[in-house]
C-alpha cells in the first residue's frame, strides 16, 4: 500500500530526528520510496516555541492503518518524544496523510488528515513529491490545495546549495529591538552544538571603533605565517559572505559554509539573527578544523556582542570613539565599558594608541577587576613599511597592533613566533575596501570604507596636496553631517550616492545637512555605479577618484565592477 506521511520536529537536532525517524520507519515495515526537502516553519497555536522542521515521505507498506499507527507511536517513543504542553515543542511528530486512496474515520484515526488542506507546512513538502495526488473525498489534487491556500510563505525550504543559502539569509529580518543586546540566544546555540567555542584553540578577541577588521586580519595572518593553523572571523564582508570566515587566509568553501549553516539551523532554527548564526557557524568551523588560534572580531561593542560568547585569552581594543550611541552610549566611557567587556579573567589585554585617556581608564579598571595584564603596542617600526605602502600610512598603526596581538597570543600558547615571518605576511592580509587602489579609465581609483570621524580623518591625511573627485554614501546611523563636510572640504567634486544596503542614508538628505556654501556643485546620483562613471568623467587623466563613507558602498562598487550585486544582510536594527 502507498502511504504518505508528514514528519515534524522542533526539539534537539531536528535534521537528525527526521533522518532517524525515516530509518526506524523503514526497519518497522514502512519502506521509504521518496522524501521531500525539509521545510522550516514557524510554530502554530503555541507561538512561544522554536521553529519546526517539516517534511513529507512516500512509503510502501503492508501494514494496516492501525499497525502503521502503532509503528509511528514506537518511532516517536524511540526518539523520546515529549510534549510539555498541548501544541508545545516535541522531538518528533508523525501523521498519516494518505493511506492508498482510502478515506478512513475510526477512533483515533482519521485519514486523510482532517486539517490537511489548511496547513502549508504539510502541503508544501507533499506538493514537492506528489503534486498530482488527489484527495479521496474532495477530489482536489495536492497542488490545487496548496495553490488555494490564502496565506503562503510560512514554510521555507531549507537551502540545498550556497545560492539557496544566500537567498535564505538575505530574507532574515533584522533582530528585534529587545534582542540588542543579549548573549542568551548565541550561548544556547553553542551549548546545543556541544560548545565549539571551547575547542577552537586560543582565542584573540579584537574590538574597537576603527581599525579592528584590518588588525584582526593581520593578526591572523601573522600567526598563520608562523606555521599555526589560525581561524579568522570578521564582519561585515565586502565582496562575499564567505570572506567573514577563514582559516589560514582562505575563505570557507561553499560546501562547508552550507554544511555549518545546516548544523547550526538544525539545532537553533528561528532562534538566531543573521550575525548570531554566522558567529555560531564560524566557531563550529574552527572547532571542526582544530585551529591552534582563532582571531575573532567583535561585531558591535563587545560585552554583549555575540562574539563574546567565547572566552578570549587575548583581548585587543584598537581604538574607542563615539559610535552607536543608541546602543553603547551615551558617553565615551559607556562605549569604552562595552568594549572592555571582552576582557576575561586572567587574559592579556592590548589597548591601542588611539584609545583616549578617559576610555583607557575604563579598560584599565576592567583589566584590574579581571586580573588581566594590560599592555600598549610596541611600535615595531622597522617591520611595517610594506603594510603602510599598500594600505596607507594609517595601516602601520593597525599592523603594529596586529604584531603585538599575535606575539601575545603565541607567548600565551607557548607557540613559535617570528617577527620577520609575521611582518612579511601583513600586506597581503589587508582586507578589501581598505585604501584599495586600482586603475580605471586612466584614473586612480581608491576605495575605502572609512565611516566614522576617526577613520575619515586618517583617510584624508593620505591626500595631502591632492583633491580627489569623491563618491560617498553613508549609513543612516552615522554622524552624517561631519562626515559629509569632511569629504566636501577635501574633494574637488563631491557626488553623493547610496549603498544598496537597507541602512543607507538618503543622499538628498545628506546634501541638505551640508552648509549652504558647500552644497553648490554637489551632485546626487542614486545608483553607485552611475555615480562612479560620472566621477571618472569629472576626474582628469591620471587624476584620483575616492570612494568612501561606507564598507557597504565599497562592496557595491567592487562587486558591481565585476558584474555582480553585493549581498547586504539585514543584520542590524535601525530606527
Amino acid at each position: 500500500m502507498k502511504v504518505y506521511l508528514s514528519l515534524g520536529s522542533n526539539l534537539g537536532d531536528r535534521l537528525s530526528n527526521l533522518d532517524r525517524a525515516l530509518l526506524l520507519l523503514g526497519r518497522g515495515g514502512c519502506r521509504i520510496v521518496k522524501r521531500s526537502s525539509v521545510y522550516e516553519t514557524a510554530p502554530l497555536y503555541y507561538l512561544k516555541q522554536p521553529a519546526f522542521f517539516n517534511m513529507a515521505a512516500a512509503c510502501e507498506t503492508s501494514l494496516s492503518p492501525e499497525k502503521l499507527l502503532a509503528l509511528i507511536a514506537r518511532v516517536e517513543t524511540a526518539l523520546k518524544r515529549r510534549r510539555l504542553i498541548r501544541n508545545g515543542p516535541r522531538t518528533l511528530d508523525v501523521d498519516i496523510l494518505f493511506y492508498g486512496g482510502q478515506a478512513l474515520s475510526r477512533p483515533g484515526l482519521n485519514i486523510p488528515h482532517p486539517r490537511l488542506g489548511k496547513r502549508e507546512f504539510v502541503l508544501a513538502p507533499l506538493a514537492e513529491i506528489a503534486h498530482g495526488l488527489r484527495h479521496p473525498v474532495t477530489g482536489l489534487s495536492v497542488e490545487k490545495m496548496f495553490s488555494g491556500l490564502k496565506e503562503r510563505g510560512g514554510a521555507r525550504r531549507l537551502p540545498k546549495t550556497y545560492s539557496d543559502l544566500e537567498a535564505w539569509l538575505k530574507a532574515l529580518p533584522p533582530p528585534a529591538a529587545d534582542a540588542h543586546y543579549s548573549l542568551g540566544p548565541i550561548k544556547a546555540a553553542l551549548a546545543a552544538l556541544g560548545g565549539p567555542e571551547k575547542r577552537m584553540g586560543l582565542v584573540v578577541h579584537i574590538a574597537g571603533s576603527t581599525g579592528k577588521t584590518s588588525s584582526a586580519c593581520m593578526t591572523a595572518a601573522a600567526l598563520s605565517a608562523c606555521g599555526h593553523r589560525t581561524g579568522l572571523y570578521t564582519s561585515p564582508h565586502v565582496r562575499s559572505m564567505r570572506e567573514r570566515i577563514k582559516i589560514d587566509g582562505r575563505d570557507i568553501t561553499e560546501k562547508d559554509f552550507l554544511d555549518c549553516f545546516l548544523r547550526v539551523e538544525s539545532l537553533s532554527a528561528g532562534e538566531l539573527s543573521f550575525f548570531e548564526t554566522l558567529t555560531a557557524m564560524a566557531f563550529l568551523y574552527f572547532s571542526r578544523n582544530k585551529t591552534r588560534f582563532s582571531v575573532v572580531e567583535a561585531g558591535l561593542g563587545g560585552r554583549l556582542d555575540a562574539t563574546n560568547a567565547s572566552d578570549a585569552d587575548v583581548a585587543g581594543i584598537t581604538s574607542i570613539s563615539l559610535e552607536h550611541l543608541n546602543l553603547l552610549g551615551p558617553r565615551l566611557v559607556n562605549v569604552a565599558s562595552h568594549k572592555a567587556g571582552i576582557i576575561k579573567e586572567g587574559s592579556s589585554v592590548l589597548a591601542g594608541w588611539a584609545v583616549p585617556p578617559a576610555a583607557l581608564s575604563v579598560i584599565a579598571r576592567r583589566a584590574e577587576e579581571m586580573n588581566a595584564g594590560l599592555s600598549r603596542p610596541s611600535r615595531f617600526t622597522a617591520f611595517l613599511g610594506p603594510a603602510a605602502r599598500k594600505g596607507g600610512k594609517f595601516q602601520a598603526v593597525n599592523a603594529a597592533f596586529a604584531l603585538n596581538a599575535a606575539l601575545m597570543a603565541a607567548e600565551r600558547a607557548g607557540a613559535d613566533f617570528s617577527l620577520n615571518k609575521a611582518a612579511a605576511a601583513l600586506p597581503a592580509a589587508i582586507p578589501p575596501g581598505r585604501f584599495e587602489r586600482f586603475l580605471l579609465d586612466g584614473r586612480i581609483v581608491i576605495v575605502d570604507g572609512a565611516h566614522n570621524a576617526e577613520g575619515m580623518s586618517a583617510l584624508l591625511k593620505e591626500f595631502a596636496g591632492v583633491r580627489p573627485v569623491c563618491v560617498a554614501a553613508f549609513m543612516s546611523d552615522k554622524a552624517l553631517a561631519p562626515l559629509a563636510e569632511a569629504l566636501a572640504s577635501a574633494s574637488s567634486k563631491l557626488i553623493l550616492t547610496r549603498s544598496l544596503s537597507y541602512r543607507s542614508a538618503e543622499p538628498e538628505a545628506v546634501k541638505k545637512l551640508l552648509p549652504s556654501g558647500m552644497r553648490r556643485g554637489v551632485k546626487v546620483i542614486e545608483d553607485p555605479l552611475k555615480a562612479l562613471k560620472l566621477a571618472l568623467r569629472l576626474a582628469s587623466k591620471g587624476g584620483t577618484v575616492l570612494i568612501a563613507g561606507s564598507l557597504y558602498l565599497a562592496g557595491d562598487i567592487l562587486s558591481g565592477l565585476k558584474g555582480r550585486k553585493a549581498f547586504h544582510p539585514r543584520e542590524m536594527l535601525i530606527k
